[in-house]
């Protein structure tokens, strides 16, 4: 079983590698390296794009308690009393 997986394998390396040699197959490669990093640099704004897009959904559809983390709820303020840094932690750590 191992003589034929590897004559098979050989064999298939051996009828694709004149596929390289072939003009119509050298005719179709980027030569220019300009090319070659626009075609990159498409590539990479298209994911981000994809990427703002999905994140933007996701924000929208599934992140809908945005509002309790505004610093209007007092995040940023610090406590000036010990009763007020008790409240804070409660209503900060949801433990009501």
């Amino acid at each position: 079983m191992k003589n034929k997986t590897f004559h098979t394998l050989l064999t298939f390396i051996l009828l694709t590698a004149n596929a390289g040699m072939c003009e119509q197959t050298r005719t179709a490669v980027f030569h220019s390296p300009m090319g070659k990093f626009a075609l990159a640099m498409c590539g990479v704004l298209l994911s981000s794009l994809i990427i703002f897009l999905v994140l933007t959904i996701y924000n929208k559809l599934f992140n809908r308690n945005n509002k309790l983390n505004s610093t209007t709820s007092g995040i940023l303020k610090t406590p000036k009393t010990t009763e007020e840094a008790i409240q804070f932690f409660i209503h900060k750590n949801k433990l009501t």
